[in-house]
């Protein structure tokens, strides 16, 4: 639990970064410092006059008398040394301002800000840009489950990394990549309807999964379980729930999905009696699921 805790922790302090941020821009005789500065949709800036009588115009340009044709147009009372103007940005784009006081501008008073678009966060967005989730990408790409993970709502994600992937069996991870319905289960699995914090997590405690399926969490002094796989990063907060990164793939207990734990036989592929391909967990029929080692079984699914 020590160690799940120092995670959350410097979890919180990395999503303390993605909050909105105040910037202060100082002003004086002909400048303003810094004259260049870039920021984000929903920042705040603020001038303070060091010294002599100044404003911020992002109106009208001082010096040729043209719009400047920003993306919101403003301009602030001429004030003396303090707090001179405080702005939040709320549409993004580059905006070019001066000091309307007399000469100022011509002097050089002039300055840019460029304030950057709001960034998508969500949890297909964590996953994408993971150095560690490629194979889940790639898993949720081909279930086309892209769109449920990064629309508005409340999910909770267990996301097993690609070393996590590289543990099952050699050839598992193509099979299920051929078997959509298959893996689609399996990533079902892995996923809450709830946004869960670990800090409504306690041992014993069981979880139904999107899929109807249930995973149990296990508390103890080794860390945080989901079944057999452990969380080694929790509350990773997405705009739309939380993931949190385990160790090892979930498999269904479902009796109509291939047992991918068998390290004795790679499931290939599943054929109906017509030998057509057919998927591995089709209803009301006889079928062959195939093995790497050339074993076929034969299964009816009701």
């Amino acid at each position: 639990m020590k160690k799940i805790k120092l995670l959350i922790c410097s979890l919180l302090l990395l999503g303390a970064n993605v909050n909105a941020a105040n910037y202060n821009i100082d002003s004086g005789d002909y400048f303003y410092s810094p004259s260049s500065l870039t920021v984000n949709v929903g920042d705040t800036v603020s001038w303070t006059n060091l010294g002599g009588f100044h404003n911020v115009n992002f109106d009208i340009n001082s010096i040729s008398g043209n719009s400047f044709n920003n993306p919101v147009s403003f301009i602030s009372s001429p004030t003396g040394p303090g707090a001179m103007y405080t702005h939040v940005f709320t549409v993004a784009g580059i905006y070019e301002y001066d000091c309307s006081v007399g000469s100022h501008a011509v002097n050089g008073m002039v300055a840019t800000i460029t304030v950057n678009g709001a960034t998508s966060n969500t949890i297909y967005d964590i996953v994408s840009n993971s150095p560690d989730h490629t194979t889940l990408k790639v898993a949720v790409d081909a279930c086309a489950l892209n769109g449920a993970l990064s629309a508005p709502g409340s999910l909770t994600l267990f996301a097993p990394t690609d070393a996590a992937f590289n543990l099952l069996p050699a050839g598992t991870v193509t099979a299920l990549l051929a078997d959509i319905p298959q893996l689609t289960q399996i990533l079902e699995h892995h996923v809450v309807g709830a946004s869960v914090m670990s800090s409504m997590l306690s041992n014993n405690q069981v979880v139904t999964t999107l899929l109807g399926t249930d995973v149990t969490v296990t508390i103890n002094s080794m860390g945080v379980f989901i079944d057999n796989a452990q969380v080694t990063v929790a509350d990773i907060v997405a705009d739309n729930g939380v993931v949190h990164v385990i160790d090892a793939v979930l498999i269904p207990t479902t009796t109509d999905i291939v047992d991918y734990n068998n390290l004795e036989k790679t499931y290939l592929y599943s054929i109906n009696i017509l030998g057509e391909k057919v998927s591995s967990n089709s209803k009301n029929q006889i079928i062959f699921n195939v093995f790497k080692d050339g074993s076929i079984e034969k299964v009816f699914n009701k």
